[in-house]
């Protein structure tokens, strides 16, 4: 059974969110499945139930709106629980960004702090796209160590 690890509140409700470890070795296929099943145990749903929108978004008939996130060694699921649209993103603080100077020098002045502010910004812009709303709330949360994960909520 899951337990939330955090509870990420926003004005117009609450999230849940739950993580599971992966080993780091998991292929993107063995990845999306775990993320199916944390849903599916978070849900108490059968791995049947799980629909695809047809923008590809899954969702379950019935059940809370939620976002599904994975990366190198963890899976990332936020369920909302007070109704509303929700987006999620994890990824690795070591996950290598091609090619990213210029937006670098604009995030961060400093050097070392340039890789942790594109991952940032990254992982906001992931919520926010898979949230599916125009202008969400996007909170970062407390992720586990060594990652960084944000998730944006309806106003």
């Amino acid at each position: 059974m899951c337990e939330p690890s955090a509870c990420a509140a926003a004005d117009a409700g609450c999230a849940r969110i739950y993580w599971r470890y992966l080993p780091a070795a998991a292929s993107h296929g063995e990845q999306h499945r775990a993320g199916r099943l944390l849903l599916c145990d978070a849900l108490r749903c059968a791995e049947g139930e799980v629909l695809l929108r047809p923008n590809g978004k899954p969702y379950v008939p019935g059940k809370p709106e939620f976002s599904l996130s994975h990366t190198r060694g963890l899976v990332m699921l936020a369920l909302r629980v007070n109704g509303g649209a929700i987006g999620c993103d994890v990824e690795r603080l070591d996950r290598r960004i091609w090619n990213p100077e210029a937006i670098l020098r604009k995030l961060s002045p400093a050097p070392e702090e340039r890789a942790l502010s594109l991952l940032q910004l990254w992982v906001c812009r992931e919520a926010a796209y898979k949230s599916g709303l125009e202008h969400p709330l996007i909170r970062f949360l407390a992720a586990p160590e060594g990652y960084v994960a944000a998730a944006a909520f309806e106003r």
